[in-house]
């Protein structure tokens, strides 16, 4: 299942590396189109549902950035089994990791705005994206 991790203190070194799997702590929260995301969106498109969740995530990175730092969202893909429904920390698109394990990153979502800039906006934050290989220049740009 395709999830989306705030960046964690924990992930430098791998998007540094430009490494493609991220080990994941059990209980990590993240955000993702579940099946009961789906139930309770009929006839919504897929990526709406998709853009839905790294949403949410950009919000709660936003919210622990420093006024002066843009947020980091993660995209990866781990098994459906890891993960089990967390709404009632993480709305309707949130999980957590029920183990340990492996997610394999598919690319690194960085807000144009930084978290003071983003907090005076109304709208979504727009995002820029990067390649998994270019975790160095996603994390530099965070904190241009």
């Amino acid at each position: 299942m395709r999830i989306f991790l705030p960046l964690d203190p924990g992930d430098h070194a791998v998007l540094t590396a430009s490494r493609t799997r991220l080990e994941l702590a059990a209980d990590r929260p993240a955000w993702a189109v579940t099946a009961e995301a789906r139930a309770e969106r009929p006839g919504v498109d897929e990526e709406d549902l998709d853009y839905d969740a790294l949403q949410d995530a950009v919000h709660v990175a936003l919210q622990a950035a420093a006024p002066a730092e843009r947020a980091l969202v993660i995209a990866a893909d781990v098994p459906d089994r890891d993960l089990a429904a967390a709404t009632d920390t993480g709305g309707a698109y949130g999980v957590r990791t029920t183990a340990d394990t492996t997610a394999r990153i598919a690319a690194l979502h960085v807000t144009e705005l930084d978290a003071a800039a983003a907090e005076a906006d109304d709208t979504d934050p727009a995002l820029l994206w990067f390649d998994v290989s270019e975790g160095a220049a996603a994390l530099a740009y965070r904190r241009a």
